[in-house]
C-alpha cells in the first residue's frame, strides 16, 4: 500500500477543568444522556437514534461489560471546507455512532469517510490522566477528559490531529458549561451527590 494512503493510528488526550462548585456526578449524568455530548459539537446539524447492530462492534476492544447495552445514533454534521466562507464552502456528512455509558462517563465510536474515532469521555481527578493540554485551568479537583484513538490515512493525519484537538476541546468545554448553566446539579440532589461521589472515590482507591 502506498505510504500516502497507509492507515495511521494516534492518540489525542483533551482535558477541561470542572468548576470547584460543580459536582462531578452532574457531568457524568449528562454524558450518560448522550445528547448533551452530541449537541455540543458546533458542526452538528441534526441527530437521531437508530437501531444498533451487534456486528458493528464485534471484536472492538473499546466496549466492555462494565456498562449497559449499547445505543446507536446517526449524526449529521456540516463541516466547513474553507473556514469563514459560508455554507457554500461546507460539506454535509453522516456519522454512525455507538455509545456505551460506564461509571465515569461514556465511550463512543464514530466512523466517517476514512476516519475512525474511538473515544472515552471520563470525569477524573485532576492529574489522574497525564498528557494533553488543559483548557482554562481552574481550581476544581476534577476534569472532563477525552482519550481518543484515531485511525486515518497517513496523508491526512496532520490535518485530522489539528482539527480534532481544536474542535473537541471546544466540545468538552461546552458540555461543562451547559451542565453548569442548566441546573443538572440541582436536579441530581445538590450537595448530597457531591458527598456520594466523594465516598465512591474513597472506596474505589482502597
Amino acid at each position: 500500500m502506498p505510504q500516502s494512503i497507509r492507515e495511521s493510528a494516534f492518540t489525542v488526550i483533551i482535558r477541561v477543568s470542572l468548576p470547584a462548585w460543580l459536582p462531578p456526578e452532574a457531568v457524568v449524568s449528562a454524558l450518560h444522556a448522550h445528547e448533551p455530548l452530541i449537541g455540543a459539537n458546533p458542526y452538528t446539524v441534526s441527530y437521531e437514534r437508530r437501531d444498533f447492530r451487534p456486528e458493528e462492534v464485534a471484536g472492538d476492544t473499546l466496549f466492555h461489560r462494565d456498562g449497559p447495552e449499547l445505543s446507536a445514533f446517526v449524526v449529521r454534521d456540516r463541516i466547513p471546507i474553507i473556514p469563514g466562507a459560508g455554507s457554500w464552502a461546507s460539506k454535509g456528512i453522516e456519522i454512525p455512532c455507538v455509545f456505551q455509558s460506564f461509571t465515569r462517563g461514556v465511550r463512543c465510536r464514530a466512523d466517517s469517510q476514512g476516519v475512525k474515532v474511538r473515544s472515552s469521555y471520563e470525569v477524573r481527578l485532576r492529574g489522574e490522566v497525564w498528557g494533553g493540554a488543559l483548557a482554562r485551568p481552574g481550581e476544581g479537583n476534577y476534569e472532563l477528559v477525552e482519550i481518543a484513538s484515531i485511525e486515518c490515512g497517513s496523508i491526512i493525519r496532520p490535518f485530522v490531529r489539528r482539527s480534532f484537538s481544536s474542535a473537541h476541546q471546544e466540545i468538552l468545554q461546552r458540555v461543562v458549561d451547559e451542565v453548569a448553566r442548566n441546573g443538572w446539579f440541582k436536579r441530581l440532589g445538590g450537595p448530597r451527590f457531591t458527598r456520594r461521589w466523594q465516598h465512591r472515590e474513597v472506596v474505589s482507591h482502597v
